[in-house]
């Protein structure tokens, strides 16, 4: 198993998710035993990684978002974590539009110089939370990948048309500000 300063794929997923949900960096730092350096070193090359393995494949986005929504693996694993309550959550994001609504504000939001954070707090969300709903959500934007699937014209235009559409709309609000 491939790792950086000894932190595997598992352990910077879970340390991710960990920060995430408000653990501070000295925790995770005392958990994985490293420096403060070490820890940034790794982080660093772990956050580039992270995207070449993702291009490499799309199992490990899957993996990442599954460990992100249960952190509970290598050094973490007898770390305890703030439950999710997902019907909470679905009461903020109950459908696949809404989330990407959330997604493309953030996005276009960051454009603007505005941080993605402060915009997922308007909604009464964390980067935790938010990484519950991207886990939950993440089987539609897969599934939507599959070119294989009778509808796949139809839903490739939908799901075109609503992120044009989204976009749009927070470039116009921003836009006016």
């Amino acid at each position: 198993m491939e790792t950086i300063n000894g932190v595997s794929f598992e352990e910077y997923a879970a340390a991710s998710a960990h920060l995430g949900q408000g653990m501070s960096e000295e925790q995770v730092i005392e958990i994985l035993g490293l420096d403060k350096s070490v820890w940034e070193e790794t982080l660093s090359q772990w956050n580039v990684r992270l995207g070449e393995l993702m291009a490499e494949n799309m199992e490990y986005t899957t993996r990442f978002g599954e460990i992100f929504a249960n952190p509970k693996v290598g050094r973490f694993a007898e770390t305890s974590t703030p439950s999710v309550d997902m019907e909470s959550l679905l009461q903020i994001a109950p459908d696949y539009e809404t989330y990407q609504d959330i997604l493309w504000h953030q996005s276009v939001a960051s454009q603007h110089g505005i941080d993605p954070v402060s915009v997922l707090e308007s909604y009464g969300l964390d980067v935790g939370r938010w990484g519950s709903l991207n886990m939950h959500y993440m089987k539609d934007g897969i599934n939507s990948l599959d070119h294989s699937a009778p509808d796949f014209n139809e839903r490739n235009e939908y799901y075109i048309a609503l992120m044009d559409s989204l976009k749009a709309k927070w470039e116009k609000y921003y836009n006016e500000k």
